[in-house]
């Protein structure tokens, strides 16, 4: 049942208990994106961003250029390969998502094989979709492509650093680069450190630390080059440079969700939890909420100093040199990429979770009484699977039949919103919503502007907001969606916040018939109340 970390490096096989295991995993994963047997749910957020970007390209828009954009095209590229051949499809989104988080799951079930045996293999991979899945990881943007390339580039390195396997990790940073760059970035330095200190440590006759430097990093320059020279060449080299460096670099962290300040600020509100419902339930909430949170502040990145001082103190790599130099590279990947997050929230951290998660697995299978955690941990992650798949499948939803497809509203708020959208337009349709690209997919509708989210910060420079304002006065769509947050006098507004004369505009030439009522607020950066203008006669 349970074994400690093997002494042999020799590759473990693919056996009936890990066959059981991904078909629980996939079922779980199949059950909270779907209801059975077909029909996806709905859901929003980033992933939204680069679907709409991908529509645009199917128009024959030229990304960076005739719409702007601050990370490479590689999601928006995925996804207008599968809108191009099974069209513009919620299910599309849903599908992605699945495969993505198995992806994940496999990589910690993997770095966890070349560890440990017996049922501990399994408690990285439960841990993290326990915990992580349905508050984290139902998230269909770049953030979880970038990271299993990244990740793929360590598991590569796992198990051999011959020259193949190195050239290959280098490739695979690349292409995670391809996706979110500073994840392909911060994954090659944690890489390109590990093995300098293999090197320093093993010193290997057949490749000098040069030599190693060109296998990695030649096939990871390379593969930037070949990836993203069409985009900027036809954007033109300056669209192409300011979207994905230097609005980086002067604007990305004037918005509160891109810096660190949201760090611990992404906590749910316990005190509004219990003004809307029971004491008991109240606490229920917030905890279905917090805990998750807290779990991935708590993993990230804590484990791999713990890792290091131990190793210190403990002399561990004298126990068995092939796990040392593994949790070395995991230590090491780790750190790397935590220190490239620019706003470290809890959001952010758990999808760079994995080697932590892993790390943290190895200290619990030190201890005496791992093998009884580990099967605690395991039934009750077990338990908890099973409710969340029960329960998404038996609460009341609300369907909607949209131009992308029937879908499933898990939120009659939600509902409501998408319902009124489908009734007021047509595919084709211009529409305009400031804050957030959540119409355009399900009903085909179409941004006359090049920016898909404005903010009342200098996250939107006042030129961006008047290319906004230029396209609206060119193309008025029928609608606008504004933040009521928004509607202030100019007197009223704080340093940064360039949006008063698009406020005018929208105000000048629209009139507000509805409103979209706010959902519970978890913290103070959520969404508020939506207004609905019309356009005047």
């Amino acid at each position: 049942m349970f074994k400690r970390s093997p002494s042999s490096p020799d590759r473990p096989s693919f056996g009936r208990s890990d066959l059981i295991f991904f078909g629980l995993v996939f079922l779980f994963l199949y059950t909270q994106l779907f209801q059975l047997p077909l029909t996806p749910y709905y859901f929003g957020g980033d992933h939204l961003i680069p679907i709409s970007n991908a529509m645009r390209l199917l128009d024959g828009q030229v990304m960076y250029r005739d719409f702007f954009h601050i990370t490479p095209p590689g999601a928006e590229l995925w996804y207008a390969a599968f809108f191009s051949v099974f069209g513009i499809k919620v299910w599309v989104l849903n599908f992605t998502i699945l495969l993505l988080n198995l992806g994940l799951v496999y990589l910690a079930w993997y770095f966890s094989r070349q560890l440990f045996t017996g049922l501990l293999v399994y408690a990285a991979p439960t841990l993290l979709i326990i915990f992580g899945f349905r508050l984290f990881f139902i998230d269909g943007s770049y953030r979880l492509f970038c990271v299993i390339f990244a990740l793929g580039a360590a598991a590569v390195l796992m198990r051999s650093r011959g020259k193949y396997h190195i050239v290959l990790a280098g490739i695979l940073c690349g292409i995670s680069s391809f996706f979110g760059h500073p994840r392909g970035v911060t994954a090659i330095a944690g890489i390109a450190l590990f093995l300098t200190w293999e090197h320093f440590r093993h010193p290997s006759r057949e490749r000098g630390l040069f030599r190693t430097a060109v296998l990695l990093g030649v096939p990871f320059a390379v593969t930037i080059f070949a990836t993203q020279i069409y985009f900027a060449v036809s954007a033109g080299f300056d669209n192409y440079y300011f979207s994905l460096v230097t609005f980086l670099q002067k604007y990305y962290a004037s918005d509160p969700l891109s810096n660190q300040d949201v760090f611990l600020a992404d906590l749910p509100d316990l005190g509004q939890f219990f003004s809307i419902y029971s004491p008991t339930a109240a606490l229920s909430r917030y905890v279905r909420l917090a805990a998750p949170t807290l779990f991935f502040y708590a993993v990230v990145p804590w484990p791999y100093f713990a890792f290091l001082l131990y190793r210190w103190r403990r002399k561990t790599y004298l126990e068995n040199a092939a796990a040392d130099q593994r949790l070395m590279l995991l230590c090491s990947i780790g750190i790397a990429m935590t220190l490239g997050v620019s706003a470290p929230s809890g959001f952010r951290l758990s999808h760079i979770s994995i080697p932590a998660i892993v790390v943290l697995v190895w200290f619990l299978s030190r201890m005496k009484l791992a093998p009884y955690i580990t099967v605690i941990v395991l039934c009750v992650s077990g338990i908890l699977g099973a409710a969340y798949a029960i329960q998404r499948q038996t609460i009341e939803k609300s369907y909607l039949d949209m131009p992308a497809g029937r879908a499933a509203f898990l939120s009659p708020i939600v509902f409501d919103r998408y319902k009124w959208v489908g009734e007021h337009t047509r595919p084709g349709d211009l529409f305009y919503e400031g804050h957030h690209p959540s119409f355009y997919f399900p009903f085909h509708l179409k941004n006359p502007t090049p920016v898909y989210v404005v903010r009342d910060n200098n996250y939107s420079p006042s030129f961006q907001v008047d290319s906004v304002l230029r396209s609206l006065q060119a193309h008025p769509p029928e609608y606008i969606l504004w933040p009521r947050k928004w509607s202030k006098a100019a007197g009223e507004r704080q340093p940064g916040d360039n949006l008063e004369n698009l406020w005018q505009f929208v105000q000048g030439n629209y009139e507000i018939i509805f409103v979209f009522e706010k959902p519970l607020d978890y913290t103070p950066n959520s969404e508020g109340d939506i207004e609905v203008w019309r356009r005047k006669e």
